[in-house]
């Protein structure tokens, strides 16, 4: 629960938000709680990367095992990174 100085503050903030940017303040009237994500598989495809690379580096310092489950985890990120985790409300 937020103190009434906070709670004054963020109505403040809203008002300056809705009067400077009317059509930001309707999506999130509307119940829109999260702006749009840009470049999500470009960062993906770089999480990726570093995994394999860090993958080969376990492979070069003799850890099999632990270079499998870095593979394993960036094939799994690479085969989920056309879905789109959203938001849901109870």
């Amino acid at each position: 629960m937020l103190e009434r100085d906070e709670r004054d503050m963020l109505r403040r903030i809203e008002w300056h938000i809705a009067t400077g940017d009317p059509q930001l303040a309707a999506r999130l009237r509307a119940g829109q709680r999260r702006l749009q994500r840009g470049g999500t598989r470009t960062g993906c495809r770089v999480m990726t990367a570093l995994l394999v690379l860090l993958a080969v580096a376990l492979l070069v310092l003799g850890l099999p095992g632990s270079a499998v489950a870095v593979v394993a985890l960036a094939t799994g990120l690479w085969w989920l990174r056309r879905w789109r985790i959203g938001h849901q409300e109870a």
